[in-house]
């Protein structure tokens, strides 16, 4: 399968009547080929004949199985292609710019897979000028990609005055889903170093700016942006200097005077739960407001905040130190808000359940050992959150016969059996331990594995007694999928 097959194959393209039969044998040639000669792809890349079957504007059955099969010609071809090709961009050049979205992402995507394989490829500039043209269109399957793309062509280019440029007049000509686009690729960049950061400040203070325009929707999207920049000192730095966190605290003290910003408290308590999973002094005593804020919306039962909400508690106890500044700082909010819990685990939707779940979770593991003081403050949590009890009210959850809420109550367990009190707990909840070593109770593979961590942590404790602990060691050494077999007794006559 040579040049001479292609360029008979792109021949019988030009005639209508023939495509559809022409582009079948062409994909089924490709599809078993061992190998695929240069000089093939690039005829079939280039090819106007291909591109032509693109071009059928009626909604006729054929002319859409007509473009579906050149758009699987141009994927195989471009399966072929590496991203150190001299000749990429002219390969690509008509790919990138068609009307056709499907196969300008079907490029884009192509390039983003070799990219991944090779992050230091040395890409051609006029491809990169392309690429930030992607950027602007309005479909996500070619936006998306680009975005990613730039992020990674850029970072050792962004210092390059044509690609600054170019990035700037899109964002002054675009619309804002655009426009949110480039700040996500400026905030990529910023990310690297504080000289990468520099580069592309302009379009950083554009982001920023936004924060104080009426369009909340925009804000809200912007604000989850720029969070992901609070996790590098050097991006905190110039949240700080740009009075970003004044400016949203702000907004949560007005409320009141603009009940439409109410709108953006998922936004806002996101943006400091991500700073708080990196930096928790400084939001947990820094913006007490954000804090209250915070605790109001977990009792408000707003099913629309609650997921934020949780999430966020999640974020600012995430780390030791967060635990212990929330306690010493907000005991008798945390007191309502485990009781919250306790209320919200009964009463709740299934899907918020999980939610609440994991936040619980989360709130209740601890990176590495925790310390004598983490592991008090998080039993005097849990008993405020156990209402009195054991674990008996957790029984329930674990008997579920629904999978998601039975894994998602026993992950919690599980981060609760790090520490001693938790066990003892365990222990003295009645039909607790018989419960987990019952192989005969769980059908779902997610629960047994859930089970068997549990287990697991158990045997290594020295709560239990001398019979118990075997049956523990016991099952961990069968491991988690043990079945236990079926004995047959022979009977005579049978």
């Amino acid at each position: 399968m040579g040049e001479d097959w292609c360029l008979e194959k792109l021949e019988n393209l030009r005639i209508k009547e023939n495509r559809v039969e022409t582009l079948n044998e062409i994909r089924s040639h490709l599809n078993i080929a061992q190998s695929l000669e240069n000089i093939v792809t690039e005829k079939l890349l280039k090819s106007s004949e291909i591109y032509d079957c693109l071009e059928e504007q009626d909604n006729s059955n054929n002319a859409s199985v007509q473009s579906d099969l050149a758009i699987d010609i141009l994927s195989i071809c471009m399966s072929h292609l590496t991203i150190n090709q001299t000749d990429l961009p002219n390969l690509l050049e008509r790919s990138l710019q068609h009307n056709n979205p499907k196969v300008r992402a079907l490029a884009l995507n192509t390039i983003l897979k070799e990219l991944a394989k090779h992050s230091n490829a040395t890409v051609a500039e006029d491809l990169i000028q392309v690429i930030i043209n992607c950027i602007a269109e309005h479909e996500t399957s070619v936006g998306a990609p680009s975005v990613e793309i730039l992020s990674i062509l850029l970072a050792d280019k962004i210092n390059k005055r044509q690609f600054k440029e170019a990035l700037l007049s899109k964002l002054n000509q675009s619309d804002d889903i655009v426009r949110c686009r480039i700040y996500e690729v400026a905030i990529n960049l910023s990310k690297i170093s504080p000289a990468h950061l520099s580069e592309v400040e302009e379009i950083l203070h554009s982001a920023v700016e936004t924060l104080e325009n009426n369009d909340i929707l925009l804000q809200v999207n912007v604000l989850e942006i720029l969070a992901s920049l609070a996790g590098q000192n050097h991006g905190l730095v110039f949240l700080e200097q740009k009075r970003v966190f004044e400016k949203i605290s702000k907004r949560v003290d007005e409320i009141e005077q603009n009940p439409l910003d109410r709108l953006l408290v998922p936004g806002i308590m996101k943006f400091f739960g991500k700073i708080a999973y990196n930096q928790p002094q400084k939001i947990i005593t820094g913006y007490p407001n954000m804090i209250l804020c915070l605790f109001d919306c977990i009792h408000s039962a707003d099913p629309m905040i609650l997921p934020t909400a949780f999430d966020t508690l999640g974020n600012l106890a995430h780390s030791q130190q967060g635990k212990l500044l929330l306690e010493a700082n907000y005991s008798s909010y945390l007191r309502q808000t485990f009781e919250d819990f306790f209320s919200y685990l009964r009463n709740l939707p299934t899907e918020l359940k999980n939610r609440a779940f994991n936040a619980l979770e989360i709130v209740f593991s601890c990176e590495g050992e925790a310390s004598q003081d983490v592991s008090k403050v998080l039993q005097k949590w849990y008993q405020i959150l156990a209402g009195g009890e054991n674990l008996q009210f957790l029984m329930d959850f674990c008997r579920n016969p629904f999978p998601d809420i039975k894994v998602a109550c026993l992950n919690f367990i599980r981060a609760l059996c790090r520490y001693r009190w938790g066990i003892v707990a365990l222990k003295y909840t009645a039909g607790f331990v018989e419960y987990l070593l019952d192989r005969k109770v769980e059908f779902d593979k997610d629960a047994k594995y859930a089970k068997f961590e549990i287990i697991e942590i158990l045997s290594e404790s020295n709560v239990f007694d001398v019979q118990t602990q075997l049956q523990l060691k016991k099952y961990v050494n069968e491991g988690p999928y043990f079945v236990q077999p079926i004995v047959e007794i022979a009977v005579e006559g049978s």
